[in-house]
């Protein structure tokens, strides 16, 4: 960086701290627009979190935009889920063309696959506004810092120590119910997804289930539980609507076949009957009129057998699209329900991220009050938390201008606490 001494723990005097963080953010947000993309996509291996932007070359379709949930699929146009965690692009690429032509959609698929966007990165401990941010190619742990409002000064005297415990206090208690109702909303939307008219606690995140034991849950279950059903009655509707539809369809086709077959006995009937009358005319049994009525008539029972022809190929149209409409149905209801998981599941890991971070806040404030002595400097040391796909998670000390990787947890902390 060359502006700011790259420390693995810093101490500055609080007086200077405000201009310090002031310049941070100045800095932080000035890099990150300049950012420049550094990394090698193709090496890139997907992980949860991760958004794509995939298309098919050879339609005039826009892109779309595609998320990678939390089991490692991401659901592409027309095959649904694919599992991608830990492929590269490429071989996300070569994956999706062999699925293309195993479901025999496309013979030769043509398709651009791109990362739109990372997993995002999270800034925990004693930063002004902890919780996860957009992670850009080059950003640092000071940059990171930055995004986050900067480091967060302790009280230095009773008074504001006293305001900012209530603050804190009053932070926890609302985290904590927010999470109640993430974890309620996360069941609900697993039940969607079941097609099951009943919430169960165990579809709650494994990760957020200690807060809703022996919490009282009835209103909360109450509200969600009316609204997975009236979702579940919509989704009913509409699939019964298509269906009839379909079926509706499937019997006109029935119908217009058996039209075609009696239409072609009767144009075969027309034809011998022009054939007759013509003989009878070479011999002078009956006059040129009668014939050109046969022939007319004949002519006509063709018109009507080519129109019934025509609905025919019209019908069975409305039938492929009505199909189209229902799967296309099933598959946009699971991608929306699934793209909802994954946002509730970051949620909440941000909201007990919160919490956390306030209780530990909350420590380190009676830690400063049993010695007044470190009130005039405080020093920080930072740590990266990382979880690569497929390996081990491994925990890193930093300083301020290491770079970081998708996903990873930045934990700031005082120095000695």
């Amino acid at each position: 960086m060359g502006i700011l001494p790259a420390l693995a723990a810093m101490s500055l005097p609080l007086r200077a701290w405000g201009a310090y963080v002031f310049a941070v953010v100045l800095l932080a947000v000035g890099l990150s627009i300049g950012l420049v993309s550094r990394a090698n996509a193709d090496d890139y291996r997907l992980n949860t979190g991760d958004v794509l932007t995939f298309d098919f070359l050879d339609d005039a379709e826009l892109p779309v935009t595609v998320a990678v949930s939390g089991n490692g699929e991401a659901q592409f146009p027309l095959i649904g889920g694919v599992k991608v965690l830990g492929l590269t692009i490429t071989e996300t690429l070569d994956k999706l063309r062999q699925e293309y032509r195993s479901h025999e959609i496309l013979v030769d698929p043509k398709l651009s696959l791109n990362i739109s966007s990372f997993r995002p990165i999270l800034v925990l401990g004693e930063v002004r506004s902890p919780g996860s941010f957009p992670f850009y190619n080059g950003v640092t742990v000071e940059q990171a810092i930055g995004l986050a409002g900067g480091m967060q000064v302790v009280a230095v005297n009773a008074s504001d120590r006293l305001i900012a415990r209530a603050r804190l206090r009053s932070e926890i208690d609302a985290a904590k119910a927010e999470i109640v109702h993430e974890a309620v909303y996360t069941a609900r939307l697993a039940a969607q997804l079941k097609s099951s008219e009943k919430i169960e606690l165990s579809d709650v995140p494994e990760f957020a289930r200690t807060y809703v034991e022996g919490v009282p849950l009835d209103g909360v279950i109450e509200l969600e539980t009316k609204i997975l059903k009236e979702d579940l009655a919509a989704n009913k509707s509409q699939t019964q609507i298509l269906t009839e539809g379909i079926a509706q369809a499937e019997g006109g086709i029935e119908i217009l076949n058996e039209l075609v077959q009696q239409q072609r006995d009767v144009v075969a009937n027309s034809v011998e009957d022009v054939a007759r009358v013509g003989a009878l005319r070479k011999r002078g049994l009956n006059t040129e009129s009668e014939l050109s009525r046969a022939e007319n008539n004949a002519s006509a029972e063709k018109a009507q057998l080519l129109q019934t022809f025509a609905t025919l190929a019209r019908t069975r149209q409305e039938l492929s699209e009505l199909k189209l409409q229902l799967a296309k149905l099933a598959a946009d209801r699971k991608k929306e329900i699934l793209t909802q998981l994954q946002q509730r599941e970051i949620a909440i890991k941000k909201l007990i991220s919160s919490q956390h971070s306030a209780e530990e806040q909350m420590l380190l404030m009676a830690a400063v009050a049993e010695d007044e002595t470190k009130k005039n400097q405080v020093s920080y040391t930072y740590e990266i938390r990382r979880s690569p796909v497929g390996g081990k998670p491994t925990s890193l000390q930093a300083s301020l201008v290491t770079e970081l990787l998708p996903g990873d947890v930045v934990v700031v902390a005082i120095a000695g606490m």
